[in-house]
């Protein structure tokens, strides 16, 4: 009975163990489904606002931007402090780590022009971006069901691997 219970213990771990690997995917697809309702919110805003972009990004409800908006009442540009904010954060542990160069390279197109022109401009500068974090998105998403599914069997093939080994 308690060999019953071991090894349906290990069974178990082992599958979720396999899950877990696939979390990194899900994290990219979470961090991006933030910055979009952000972005979204603060396209709102600065379209139909004049406040300043600094006050605009500090109201947001995402944490990046509302520390981005407190970077901005320094010296430096937008695109310095996005830099800055980005090389901080990307790195491991950081809101951004489970991001992919070509999602960086996006933002980093965005807050290098944001405010930097007028209203039309402005428009399809969002558009831009916010399509193209919805493409990353829906790819994100796609890549962790897929990674997810094969982890998951995988942990479960190792778990049961590990049973036959101990019967």
């Amino acid at each position: 009975m308690l060999k019953a219970v071991l090894l349906t213990i290990v069974l178990l771990a082992c599958t979720a163990v396999g899950r877990s690997l696939s979390g990194a995917r899900r994290r990219r697809a979470d961090a991006l489904g933030e910055l979009l309702a952000a972005m979204r919110v603060l396209r709102l805003r600065m379209l139909n606002s004049m406040e300043p972009l600094g006050i605009l990004l500090r109201k947001s409800d995402s944490h990046l931007l509302r520390e981005l908006g407190g970077a901005l009442d320094s010296e430096a540009s937008l695109s310095e402090c996005w830099r800055e904010l980005r090389e901080r954060e990307a790195k491991r542990g950081g809101a951004l780590d489970s991001l992919s160069g070509g999602d960086l390279a996006v933002l980093d197109d965005f807050f290098d022009h944001l405010g930097a022109s007028g209203r039309d401009e402005q428009e399809e500068l969002f558009g831009g971006t916010v399509s193209a974090m919805e493409e990353a998105q829906a790819d994100a998403r796609r890549s962790y069901n897929d990674a997810s599914k094969v982890c998951t069997a995988l942990g479960t093939l190792v778990g049961i691997g590990l049973c036959v080994l101990l019967v």
